[in-house]
């Protein structure tokens, strides 16, 4: 178990060193976000539409982590949604929740968001929702990397037991 534990810090580790480059590539763009859609080409657009996935996709990462390690078990319908939920949900006995309600509710925009974008093309996104979400991006940031080293700090705790 110990070094199963310690894969898992690892992992977690890795994704949040990855995301903290995602933030400083974000905030060289961001002063986009308050420009009118005709001021900002689709390229741009999808530039920062991309960063926004990509921040989605490794707080996933490190949630698809914990769930291996924790549960082992997800459904291949509606995976992302049930991933997000579960990590709100403290498992008695088991695992703590990793995130709390209102951080569920924010990742829940970027994972909504990410979805359109994959499922679009740039000048088929509505520039008013992403900038909506690109506005929370450094809240949403902070408060996931803080919610996280709180989970890792119990994993520390479960280490030492």
């Amino acid at each position: 178990m110990k070094h199963n534990l310690e894969l898992l810090k690892a992992d977690i580790y890795d994704e949040l060193e990855k995301l903290e480059h995602l933030e400083q590539e974000f905030s060289k763009v961001e002063k986009m976000i308050d420009l009118s859609a005709e001021k900002v080409s689709y390229i741009d657009r999808g530039a920062i539409g991309y960063l926004l996935h990509n921040f989605y996709n490794g707080c996933e990462n490190i949630f698809r982590s914990i769930t291996r390690f924790f549960e082992n078990d997800l459904a291949p319908q509606d995976w992302h949604k049930d991933l997000l939920k579960r990590m709100k949900l403290e498992i008695s006995g088991f695992r703590p929740n990793v995130i709390d309600e209102a951080l569920y509710c924010l990742l829940d925009d970027f994972r909504a968001f990410r979805h359109k974008f994959r499922h679009s093309y740039a000048f088929e996104l509505d520039w008013e929702k992403e900038c909506l979400v690109a506005k929370k991006f450094h809240d949403t940031a902070n408060k996931f990397k803080n919610q996280i080293n709180i989970f890792l700090s119990m994993l520390e705790q479960i280490d030492s037991e």
